[in-house]
């Protein structure tokens, strides 16, 4: 049994250039992402209770669910989260 040993400055090492990898795909997959501008005159407010409206009905439909998942896209760039 032949373990290799790693120590902890290259263990830094690897975990950055991992993570600087994870932060070039986010950023290649966030560019390719059209604003529709469907959302854009609302509050986050208002999102939400449209968001709570759906989420109170015990089945959605197929376009209810995609309005969904929409808004909560939406909440999340108004919020930053996709900066």
């Amino acid at each position: 049994m032949n373990k290799m040993k790693i120590t902890k400055t290259q263990l830094r090492e690897m975990i950055r250039k991992e993570i600087n990898t994870l932060t070039e795909e986010e950023e290649k997959f966030l560019q390719n992402i059209e604003s529709t501008g469907e959302w854009t005159d609302y509050t986050i407010e208002e999102l939400e209770k449209k968001k709570a409206a759906l989420m109170k009905k015990k089945k959605r439909t197929a376009d209810e669910v995609k309005t969904v998942r929409q808004l909560n896209f939406a909440i999340n760039a108004k919020q930053g989260d996709y900066q």
